[in-house]
């Protein structure tokens, strides 16, 4: 069971194991580097709180304090629903 699960996250018991270990790779090079230029925003005036997209359909908002990075919000798109489809277009 990943730290996700243990944490008490429900969308990682519906996670496919394949999508879980995206976010677990995403969130390891984040760990190392929670400022990336390329790939984190801030979120308001303050750097600390930012936002990234961390694979297809994967959002996360966190914090930094110090040494200490805390996933706050984990957004997740099934790309594969959407309300209108090819079968609605006419």
């Amino acid at each position: 069971m990943s730290g996700w699960a243990a944490a008490g996250s429900w969308h990682a018991e519906v996670m496919t194991e394949y999508r879980r270990a995206q976010l677990d790779k995403a969130v390891r090079i984040l760990a190392r580097d929670p400022f990336r230029k390329t790939s984190t925003a801030p979120l308001g005036p303050d750097a600390n709180l930012r936002k990234a997209y961390v694979a297809p359909g994967m959002v996360v908002e966190y914090m930094v304090a110090g040494a200490t990075m805390v996933v706050v919000v984990l957004e997740t798109f099934d790309e594969s629903a959407y309300l209108i489809d090819e079968n609605d277009a006419v």
